[in-house]
């Protein structure tokens, strides 16, 4: 690791592997819970728990109040390096909490190692200058993945969390980020853009159902860059990656995921420890998939609590998005039911255009007419400046 290399900052005002090493030594205490939203703040703490071995829970907002707020006062080791410190948390043996999204229920609680979390990183000097733009919440299993590999390689990991779509791509330039991972969420509020950005060498997308056209448009935007859609839980890691929209099972993992009755199943031997519940062997994950036309390959359709009770239709608010998304000038969009006495729900879409501006209300229906049945085509449409997302990043439904 290089002392002068920014560790995590947005270009300006960052924390140098330096700076990280002098916290390390001067803190009298660890932290036992971190809450903080903010990478720059969330991952010094971070480090300095699972280098002083100590466990460590990572709640939200809806959790907080479960976990006493208290630091540690430990007797910790001085580290000599940066060497020594980064080796100290490869070996942690600390329980790292993280919580699921709860967006059917309260969050879940998902226990994992270091070592759980860092199955997939790749440390090589061919990955010595890579810059990460960061753009998860710190908490979520895709960003401490994102935050192992980069630090397991003394990279430069920029801030992108939270930020617009314009500062975004100043840090882009100004820094010459490598590597983004990121939602398809994420990547959508930064189209169109009409520029090039040839730094970027690799993209990945997670967390969320991402299409073909997404990754098209992402390619022409970054001309230079690998794209691999990535898919993922709290309960797993990561699991299965593609270069498009459809995945495969690989020969490896072929004994421990299946599809049962559409529903993709990991064999509880890949999981977390914690509150996973599990049908003998298997964990359902509630993701339900659509196999090719060649009947080995799929793409992930919806989870099974998102679909929406209109009139008696299940309605899949992806594949309502995904039209509507084709619709010109149509930004992102959001699709969710609203509760109704006679129908059980309505549907209702939130659009974002390119320009701000309203689009005729029954020109989109007609368009919607051409791919969808009546009971999915929404029966209020709003434009909006902004689609809501959750705090990791996906379409808050």
């Amino acid at each position: 690791m290089k002392p002068e290399r920014i560790f995590i900052g947005d270009g300006k005002d960052g924390l140098s592997y330096a700076d990280l090493l002098g916290f390390a030594n001067g803190a009298k205490s660890v932290r036992r819970v971190i809450a903080d939203e903010n990478p720059p703040s969330f991952f010094p703490e971070f480090v300095l728990s699972l280098a002083c071995g100590a466990d460590v829970a990572l709640p939200d907002a809806a959790n907080i109040g479960d976990f006493p707020q208290a630091d540690l006062p430990v007797r910790k080791p001085r580290f000599d390096s940066l060497d020594a410190l980064a080796n100290a948390v490869r070996n942690s043996r600390s329980k790292i909490d993280l919580f699921t999204s709860g967006t059917t229920g309260k969050p879940r609680k998902i226990s994992h190692t270091v070592q759980s979390l860092s199955r997939s990183v790749r440390v090589s000097d061919a990955h010595s200058d890579d810059v990460w733009g960061f753009a998860y919440h710190p908490s979520h299993i895709a960003g401490l993945q994102v935050f192992f590999q980069a630090f397991f390689n003394g990279n430069e990991i920029v801030n992108l969390f939270g930020r617009q779509k314009r500062e975004i791509f100043g840090l882009v330039v100004r820094r010459k980020i490598s590597h983004i991972s990121a939602t398809p969420t994420f990547y959508r509020l930064l189209l169109p853009e009409p520029n090039v950005y040839e730094s970027v060498r690799r993209l990945t997308l997670g967390g969320e159902k991402s299409t073909g056209g997404l990754l098209e448009k992402l390619g022409a935007v970054f001309p230079n860059a690998k794209i691999n859609n990535i898919y993922a839980a709290t309960e797993f890691g990561t699991l299965l990656v593609s270069d498009g929209e459809y995945f495969s099972i690989p020969q490896s993992a072929a004994e421990l995921v299946r599809i049962d009755s559409g529903v993709l199943c990991v064999h509880k031997s890949l999981l977390g420890g914690g509150e996973v519940p599990v049908d003998g062997q298997w964990y359902k994950t509630r993701d339900m998939v659509e196999f090719a036309p060649d009947g080995l390959r799929f793409k992930f359709a919806a989870r099974q609590s998102d679909f929406i009770n209109v009139g008696g239709y299940k309605v899949n608010p992806s594949r309502v998005e995904d039209v509507l998304r084709g619709f010109g000038g149509v930004v992102d969009v959001r699709v969710y039911g609203r509760k109704n006495s006679v129908l059980g729900n309505i549907l209702c879409a939130d659009l974002k255009t390119e320009d701000g501006a309203e689009a005729d209300i029954a020109e989109i229906r007609k368009f919607l007419s051409e791919s969808l049945g009546q009971y999915e085509i929404p029966r209020k449409i709003a434009f909006v400046s902004e689609i809501e997302s959750t705090r990791t990043g996906k379409i808050k439904r």
